[in-house]
C-alpha cells in the first residue's frame, strides 16, 4: 500500500509540475491550493482508492505550487522587464552548463549557453538572481566552464511559453571573465580535456562515443553515427545516462568492499564517486534521476535497510519535479523515468517467464533491454514520430558494452589527468566495447523499415486506448489472484478448497 501511495503522489506530482509549468502563476496556485483543500475529503476514509486519490491530490497540489512558485520567479524583476521592452542590456551572469555549438535553419554555427544573470547595470549594478539562454555567433566561448563569471552586453528578449528561462539574450561581443571557476570545475574540466587528448587518436565512432559515455560529450561524434544510434534506439547510450551512474555506483561499492571497508566507510567512498562522477558528466535529467536515486540507495544502505526500487523512483520523481518543476517536461527526463519503470515492473516478470526456457542470465539479457524499450516506445513515438522495430534486438547485442566501455573510460580519463599516454592506452582498452556498439547502430541502421514514421496526431490518440488495456489487464490479473479462476487455460486452486 505505501508503494502504491509514493507511486500515486509521484504521478500526480509530475503531471502537476508539466501542467503548471504552461500556465499562469495565478491559475497554477489555485490549482494547487484546490487540490491540497480536497486531501481532507478522501484522507481521512480507509478505502484504497481514496487514500490513493488524496496522496495523488498531495502531489498535484506540490507539484502545481512549485510550478507556480517558479514561474512566479521568472516573471518578476528587472531582466523580465528589460526583456519584454527587448532592451540593450549589460549583465553579469554565471555559467551553468558548457556552451554549446549548434546549427541554425540557415546553417550558421551558434553557441548557445545557459547561464544566471547575477546583476543587471541600470544607472548602477542592481543584483538579480534570473536564469537566460545565452546565444552567440562570436568566438570566445570555446572551454569555459560552469561557473564561470562573465560580463555580457547584448538584445534581451522573452523566451517562449513554458520555457525555463527569464529570457533570451543575444550577445553582440564576446564575453569577458571575471575570475575564475570552482576549483571542482576546473577539475572537471580538465579530466574532460584530458580524455578528450587521449581519445584523440582513436577512430571516428570510438573518438565520439567513449567521451560519450563517460562525461556526455558527444561532440567529436559522427553525424552519421549519431542518426544510426537514433534509428536502432541506442540514442540513450550517446550521452551519460542513470545507466551509467549505476555502473560507477557498483564498482565504487565493490572496490570500497574489496579494501576491507566498513559499511560506513563504503558509503562515504561511494557518495563521493557518485557526486564527482554528477560533476564530472553533468547534472542532465536522467543524471539527476539515477543521482537521486542512488542516494536514496545509500541512505537505506546507511539505516541498515533494503532499498525498494519503485518506492526510491517514485521518490526520486517527486523530489526532482518539486525542485525544478521544468524537469517534468523534458523529453531526458520522461525516457529516463519511464525506462527505469520499465525495468522495476516489467522485467523481472519477463526474465521469470523466460527462465522456464533458458538460463536465467540469457532470460535477463532478454528481459531488460525488451522492457526498457517497450516503456519508452511511446514517449519516444509522441516525441520524435519515429518507431525503432529493432531497438530490442540492438539494445540486446549492444548493452554488454555499454559497463566495460564505461569503466575503462572512466578508467582512461583518471589515468589521462596524471599522464596523457597512459590514458590513450586505457582508451584503446575502452574502445574495444565501444567498437560493438558503433557496429550494432551502423549494422542495424542498414536493415528494412528502420526508423518508421509515425504520425504524433494517431500516436496520441492511441495512448488512451492503450492505457484503458494495460488497466482492464492488471485488474484481470488481479481478479485471477484473488478469485482463483481458470484465466488463459491455468487453474488456480483456492486454498479455501482443501479445507
Amino acid at each position: 500500500m505505501r508503494r502504491a501511495v509514493l507511486v500515486a503522489a509521484a504521478a500526480g506530482g509530475w503531471l502537476a509540475a508539466a501542467a503548471a509549468t504552461m500556465m499562469s502563476p495565478r491559475t497554477g496556485v489555485v490549482v494547487g491550493l484546490g487540490a491540497a483543500a480536497s486531501v481532507p475529503l478522501f484522507g481521512r476514509w480507509r478505502r484504497r482508492w481514496r487514500q490513493l486519490v488524496a496522496a495523488a491530490l498531495v502531489g498535484v497540489a506540490a507539484g502545481a505550487l512549485s510550478g507556480a512558485w517558479h514561474l512566479h520567479r521568472l516573471h518578476d524583476g528587472p531582466v523580465w522587464a528589460l526583456a519584454g521592452a527587448n532592451a540593450e542590456v549589460e549583465v553579469h551572469a554565471r555559467l551553468v552548463r558548457d556552451p554549446t555549438p549548434a546549427l541554425t535553419s540557415a546553417g550558421a554555427v551558434m553557441t548557445l549557453t545557459d547561464a544566471t544573470v547575477t546583476a543587471v547595470y541600470q544607472r548602477g549594478w542592481i543584483p538579480v538572481s534570473a536564469p537566460v539562454l545565452v546565444i552567440s555567433f562570436g568566438r570566445g566561448w570555446t572551454g569555459l566552464l560552469p561557473g564561470q563569471q562573465v560580463e555580457l552586453s547584448g538584445r534581451i528578449s522573452r523566451p517562449r511559453r513554458g520555457d525555463s528561462v527569464t529570457g533570451v539574450i543575444d550577445v553582440d561581443r564576446p564575453p569577458t571573465l571575471l575570475g575564475r571557476p570552482p576549483w571542482w570545475q576546473r577539475l572537471a574540466g580538465r579530466v574532460r580535456q584530458k580524455l578528450e587528448q587521449a581519445c584523440a587518436g582513436l577512430p571516428a565512432d570510438e573518438r565520439g562515443l567513449v567521451p560519450g559515455l563517460v562525461d556526455g560529450d558527444a561532440v567529436a561524434e559522427p553525424a552519421g553515427l549519431r542518426d544510426d544510434m537514433r534509428l536502432t534506439g541506442l540514442t540513450h547510450l550517446q550521452a551519460v545516462s542513470g545507466e551509467n551512474v549505476n555502473v560507477i555506483l557498483a564498482v565504487a561499492l565493490a572496490v570500497a568492499r574489496s579494501i576491507g571497508l566498513r559499511r560506513r566507510s563504503r558509503i562515504a567512498v561511494s557518495a563521493a564517486a557518485l557526486l564527482g562522477f554528477v560533476v564530472l558528466a553533468r547534472p542532465s535529467p536522467s543524471v539527476l534521476r539515477a543521482a537521486v536515486m542512488g542516494g536514496l540507495a545509500l541512505i537505506a544502505m546507511a539505516a541498515g535497510r533494503r532499498s525498494a526500487a519503485l518506492p526510491a523512483l517514485a521518490v526520486s520523481v517527486l523530489v526532482l519535479v518539486v525542485v525544478n518543476p521544468f524537469l517534468a517536461r523534458s523529453i531526458g527526463f520522461i525516457l529516463s523515468v519511464c525506462a527505469t519503470a520499465g525495468l522495476i515492473m516489467i522485467a523481472p516478470r519477463w526474465t521469470g517467464s523466460l527462465r522456464r526456457w533458458m538460463p536465467r542470465p540469457l532470460a535477463a539479457a532478454i528481459a531488460v533491454p525488451a522492457a526498457a524499450q517497450l516503456a519508452c516506445t511511446p514517449a519516444l513515438v509522441v516525441a520524435f514520430g519515429q518507431l525503432t522495430p529493432y531497438a530490442v534486438p540492438a539494445n540486446l547485442l549492444a548493452g554488454p558494452a555499454v559497463a566495460p566501455a564505461t569503466i575503462l573510460g572512466v578508467g582512461a580519463a583518471v589515468l589521462a589527468t596524471l599522464s596523457v599516454p597512459l590514458g590513450t592506452v586505457m582508451a584503446w582498452a575502452a574502445a574495444m566495447p565501444a567498437t560493438m556498439i558503433a557496429v550494432v547502430a551502423r549494422g542495424g541502421a542498414g536493415l528494412p523499415a528502420a526508423g518508421v514514421e509515425w504520425s504524433r496526431g494517431l500516436v496520441i490518440a492511441l495512448l488512451p486506448v492503450a492505457a484503458a488495456l494495460l488497466a482492464a489487464a492488471l485488474l484481470l490479473l488481479r481478479w485471477r489472484r484473488r478469485a482463483g479462476v481458470r484465466v488463459w487455460g491455468r487453474a488456480r486452486v483456492d486454498p479455501r478448497d482443501r479445507r
